[in-house]
């Protein structure tokens, strides 16, 4: 009668032992799983802000300097820009918005004004970027390609109110 007791006891701390390497093993196959849907839910999150702020900063650029004839596609020190024009108490003003390094950057400048020796520098860095292209799709069109960190291409049309 003592072995048959034993042997219940055995079985009993065995599948009590079984059960907890299950769940051990279910918790584990769960964190997994939940950290793959945090990690892609977090690219994904990071990839829509580029791609939202980009487009809202440019959005916001244009609409503010939308005013007859201001608005044109230039250079500055050969690289594409994005001229918006603007005068202010009788002073006329240019805005720049170009790439340089890895970012898109503005400068605001007096027109005619000497910026100095690298002006490519001086302007203020606004988010990262690895290409753009502005361009006049039309006559009241302005089409910008972009290139975000990732690679991924994004493109922008604003219809221009003033032109």
């Amino acid at each position: 009668m003592n072995m048959k007791q034993e042997r219940k006891h055995i079985v009993d701390v065995l599948f009590v032992l079984a059960l907890f390497v299950v769940f051990t093993l279910s918790a584990l196959v769960l964190v997994i799983l939940g950290a793959n849907v945090y990690r892609q839910t977090v690219r994904y999150m990071d990839e829509n802000y580029n791609a939202r702020t980009a487009y809202s900063y440019l959005t916001e650029k244009v609409r503010q300097n939308d005013l007859y004839d201001s608005i044109s596609i230039g250079e500055l020190e050969g690289r594409a820009a994005l001229v918006l024009n603007r005068e202010i108490n009788g002073v006329p003003y240019a805005t720049f918005l170009y790439l340089h390094e890895g970012s898109l950057r503005e400068l605001f400048m007096r027109q005619g004004s000497d910026i100095g020796s690298d002006p490519l520098s001086a302007g203020r860095e606004i988010l990262s970027l690895r290409d753009w292209k502005p361009e006049m799709a039309g006559d009241h069109l302005l089409h910008i390609s972009l290139t975000l960190e990732d690679n991924t291409q994004k493109e922008l049309y604003i219809s221009l109110r003033s032109q």
